[in-house]
Parts: C-alpha cells; structure tokens; sequence
C-alpha cells in the first residue's frame, strides 16, 4: 500500500532594511529593491513505499529580482501539519541547493545561496523523512526566506 504526501506551502518572506552599500550599486535614480517568488505552491512528494522511507526530492526554484546587491538569503521551515492534527517536524524536512553539502535538516535556518548583485534563481531540493505511519493526504507549513544585508 502506498501513501501519497502533498506539502502545500504557504511561503513568506523576510527583508531586513538596506544598507548604504546596496545605495552604491542600484542604478542612479531608482530606489533599491528585492522581491523573492517562489514556484510552485505545491511540492508533491510522492508516495511513501509500505517498506522503505520517503526518499524523492521535489525541486522549489527561488526567484530572487533585485537592482541592488544583497547578502545570504537563508530559509526556514514551520512543521508540516495534517488536516486531523499529526505533525511532521521541520527537523525531518531537508533542503539541499547549490551550495550545501548534501541535504540539510531544516531544524534550524538553512543559508541557500551566498551573496549577489541582481537577479538570480536557486533551486531547493525538498525531502521529508517520512515513513509508512505518516498519515497520507495533504500536509500544510511554510518556509520563510530571509534576505540578509551586503556587508
């Protein structure tokens, strides 16, 4: 029997105010900006095997717009929750992008991209640990993204 996990997440974002270095790269006349988009809303990840531990990575693309120059963009995760109240906690969620060394708990926030001038996109692989007791159906959290001040 296979159970099939659907996270459906509810993305915020963080933005500290900018610092006078992010003044000195924006083009003259326009005033700093970051916007960070994610896609998609839902991340599917699979079904859980009646033997076996959930082990498919779905891929969420952070979309970072900026004319200006920013610091780390770090993300964090709420626990993922099911309509009848079971819990999967941010501990067994696990990002890997571009600059992890492999995947990484996202029990405590997790740095997915370095710092950068302009626009860019970084794409997060996304795996829960999860296992054939987990409740099947959809499970509901966020995952915050934090934009960090250039130094």
């Amino acid at each position: 029997m296979m159970k099939r996990l659907i996270i459906t997440l509810v993305l915020a974002g963080g933005l500290f105010a900018l610092t006078g270095s992010a003044e000195a790269v924006k083009p003259v006349g326009e005033k700093p900006f970051i916007n960070v988009t994610t896609s998609p809303s839902e991340v599917n990840l699979g079904m859980v095997p009646l033997f076996g531990v959930l082990d498919k990575p779905a891929a969420l693309t952070v979309k970072v717009e900026s004319n200006c120059a920013y610091g780390s963009i770090m993300m964090s995760a709420t626990a993922l929750k099911h309509s009848s109240g079971y819990s999967i906690s941010a501990k067994r969620i696990f990002v890997q992008t571009y600059i992890t060394e492999g995947y990484v708990s996202m029990d405590k926030p997790v740095m997915i991209s370095k710092p950068q001038v302009g626009s860019n996109d970084v794409v997060v692989d996304i795996k829960v640990q999860a296992d054939t007791r987990e409740l099947a159906g959809k499970y509901t959290g966020s995952f915050t993204f934090t934009v960090i001040p250039p130094v």
